[in-house]
């Protein structure tokens, strides 16, 4: 396969990937939303980001190695490709071992810290268990670019943990159910990863001196992330209850759905958009590519938020209960933290793309510990919402400091006209649902509402003149790869055409 189809199929199967898994988690949370009481569904949220975040360091920055590594070798050196693996995975397993040790000694201590049942901690170790050697194994994956095998083992990951957890919910498991139906998904999946090709042969000359160059910062950096996307949950249960817990979780869940979505557009968007792009010189090109990926971000981001934050009590109790209410409280907070997060990710990521991962990696770090520092601060005299102001005044601080570093390196080519476009166009149809909020009062008129003011939004674009000639492109390459809506992107090309002429 050459070059260029290759990087389409890795975009193709990663931005299903991440489709298929935000939207497995959605049902997820949605599911245990409607069936568990705040206080149980704040001892799963503890404890799930609870394994997340040991499972980062149980890996020790290795599996972010290896995605850089195997491409290499297979290039250069494909005997020492799988010695490369065997010796990868001894370090994580040792490590692996002494913490699932740990964690069973101590089960009762942590159990009253975390504020969770015991049998929860003693679950979570059959999770590590299986994410971690599940994660290892997909590193590989990803290292020898089997992206379809990659989407095919989360998706069923995500499918089994669903599955399971709703079974055992409805079998009247109850706080139990999901926990368990969480480290089977990732138990069953292991498996579909494993391959024993990697474990045959001999040790070739291959040196943890050279593994660890790429993996020790990789795990300052996967450590600092977690503390910035899953510590809250647990700095809430230990200064808190596992109540406060659960009604921020509905909340972060909802509006990190955003995040997501930059997240998305950024890997997906950046191999097409180079394939489209002009020949320039490097800095000029990357920094035009930033700059196409950022606002099609915002277009996509900023009227989603404006539904979100006007309909916040619509979407609460569509996804969990009345219970759960008080989660809008935080909204206004995490929405424009969320967004800062997504937007500052897109200037880090290509701060590590363009060899300075360090600065990268600092940046994370210094972000993390500031995170830290005002969380435990404002959780001890404002509960989650001072955990809010913490995100937020973080994420602000994250992004910031990305503009000011990818700045020094890359002249960023903002589309200033076009921003102002999506705020207008945004804002026309906030006020629209402010006037029509009444009337809206249940999931099936939130939903027909939520897609109309949508589809307004990028009409609304067009007297403004915001479409260009990219959009024509994409929208193009869309239709060749997904044949089945062929016709509508097909009637959107001709129309775009139409009124840029």
């Amino acid at each position: 396969m050459k070059i260029g189809q290759k990087l389409i199929s890795n975009t193709i199967y990663l931005s299903l990937d991440w489709f298929v898994i935000t939207i497995m988690s959605f049902i997820f949370w949605f599911s245990l939303g409607k069936t568990l009481v705040k206080e149980e569904l704040g001892i799963v949220s503890t404890l799930i980001n609870f394994v997340v975040l040991i499972s980062g360091i149980s890996i020790l920055g290795i599996t972010q190695a290896l995605s850089k590594l195997i491409p290499e070798f297979k290039k250069k050196d494909s005997k020492k490709l799988y010695s490369l693996i065997r010796i990868s995975i001894r370090p994580i397993l040792i490590v692996l071992a002494v913490i699932l040790l740990a964690l069973f000694i101590f089960s009762n201590q942590l159990s009253v810290i975390l504020k969770v049942p015991r049998e929860g901690i003693l679950i979570s170790i059959f999770s590590l268990f299986a994410i971690v050697p599940f994660s290892f194994f997909g590193s590989v994956i990803y290292g020898f670019q089997n992206m379809k095998k990659y989407f095919l083992t989360d998706f069923f990951q995500s499918f089994f943990k669903l599955s399971v957890s709703i079974l055992l919910i409805y079998l009247g498991f109850r706080v139990y159910g999901p926990l368990i139906g969480f480290g089977m998904g990732y138990f069953i999946a292991m498996f579909m990863r494993l391959d024993l090709k990697y474990f045959k042969g001999k040790d070739s000359s291959f040196s943890y001196k050279e593994l660890f160059v790429y993996a020790s910062p990789a795990l300052v950096s996967t450590i600092a992330s977690y503390t910035m996307t899953n510590s809250q949950y647990i700095i809430l249960s230990i200064l808190k209850n596992p109540g406060v817990t659960g009604i921020f979780t509905i909340a972060f869940l909802l509006t990190s759905f955003i995040g997501v979505i930059v997240n998305v557009l950024a890997s997906a968007l950046f191999p097409i958009i180079s394939g489209l792009s002009v020949d320039r010189k490097m800095k000029v090109r990357e920094g035009y590519l930033i700059g196409v990926v950022m606002r099609y971000s915002m277009m996509v981001i900023v009227p989603i938020s404006v539904v979100l934050l006007i309909f916040s009590n619509l979407f609460v109790l569509s996804f969990s209960s009345i219970e759960y209410i008080s989660a809008t409280t935080y909204f206004p907070i995490l929405i424009p933290a969320v967004i800062m997060f997504g937007i500052g990710g897109i200037f880090n990521s290509n701060l590590y793309a363009i060899g300075k991962p360090k600065i990268s990696r600092n940046i994370i770090v210094i972000t993390a510990i500031l995170f830290l520092i005002l969380s435990i601060v404002g959780v001890s005299y404002f509960s989650a919402l001072g955990i809010s102001f913490a995100y937020l005044a973080s994420m602000a601080f994250y992004l910031v400091l990305n503009v000011f570093y990818i700045r020094k390196f890359l002249k960023i080519k903002i589309f200033t006209s076009d921003v102002i476009k999506i705020l207008v166009s945004s804002a026309l149809v906030g006020i629209l649902l402010l006037l029509i909020y009444p009337v809206v009062n249940g999931i099936v008129s939130l939903a027909i509402v939520s897609i109309s003011s949508m589809i307004l939004y990028l009409i609304l674009l067009v007297p403004l003149r915001f479409y260009r000639s990219e959009d024509i492109s994409i929208l193009e390459f869309l239709a060749k790869k997904i044949p089945t809506f062929n016709k509508p992107i097909s009637m959107a090309i001709n129309f775009l055409r139409k009124i840029s002429k």
